[in-house]
């Protein structure tokens, strides 16, 4: 049974194109960030570094946050379509596993998503004619941002899982990562899931996070992934009682 739901969602997503945004869409991030990088060449040194901060900033905090609160809005909306959840509740899949099935799924797509950010961050960085290659931080750090990214998934399956609407949750999840960006410099990241996906890249060039961070780094993105996960199986549990 384990099995069964996270196969109900692969078939889902191999029938419709929402996973072909997360490979695309990076790229206008990506666009964005190289001509902004060329244009400050005056204020930044020229380097793969500050080419990373341009093209995460805009990744991490505006583009990345809205497509995962799109994917989420997806992955629960054929649910939320007439009486799909009665049917889901009348399966012998437990609540649980199905968020956590959808989970698995929004995860992936998100790596997608970051790997597709990589790519092109090296494709453009040779494009502008940058010497070399970036150095093997630029993998750990979109790693961390995967790690935490698992947290910010969560949080935005339960928003969609409350809320119907397709759009209100991308907007959720867009004003999450606005307020990561602000409250990661004001040092109070930790405490925002969107923040620790921002942390994790090095978005803000802050700096990477220290070998000392990690462990409350990976344990709050664990502290709210869990929190989010069992909420949202409690309103998927309740999703096929007639409302009142």
């Amino acid at each position: 049974m384990r099995a069964q739901a996270l196969r109900a969602e692969a078939v889902k997503l191999r029938r419709a194109p929402i996973w072909i945004a997360y490979a695309v869409l990076p790229l206008s991030a990506s666009v964005i960030g190289t001509f902004n990088y060329q244009q400050n060449l005056g204020l930044l040194t020229p380097g793969w570094e500050n080419l990373w901060t341009q093209h995460t900033l805009f990744e991490l905090c505006f583009f990345l946050p809205a497509l995962v609160g799109a994917g989420c809005s997806w992955l629960m909306g054929l649910e939320h379509a007439g009486t799909n959840w009665n049917q889901v509740l009348a399966s012998p899949v437990a609540p649980w596993r199905v968020v956590a099935a959808k989970l698995v799924v929004g995860t992936g797509m998100l790596g997608v998503a970051l790997a597709a950010t990589g790519a092109l961050f090296v494709a453009l960085g040779k494009a502008v004619g940058l010497p070399g290659l970036p150095s093997g931080g630029c993998v750990i750090s979109l790693l961390l941002a995967w790690a935490g990214g698992v947290s910010v998934v969560a949080v935005q399956l339960l928003v969609s899982a409350i809320v119907r609407s397709f759009a209100a949750p991308v907007g959720v999840a867009l004003a999450g990562g606005i307020a990561g960006l602000v409250l990661t410099a004001k040092g109070w990241g930790m405490w925002w899931p969107w923040a620790l996906m921002q942390m994790g890249a090095n978005s803000s060039g802050g700096g990477a996070l220290a070998a000392s961070d990690l462990p409350a780094f990976l344990a709050m993105s664990a502290i709210f992934t869990c929190a989010a996960l069992c909420a949202c199986a409690r309103v998927v549990a309740n999703a096929g009682a007639p409302s009142s």
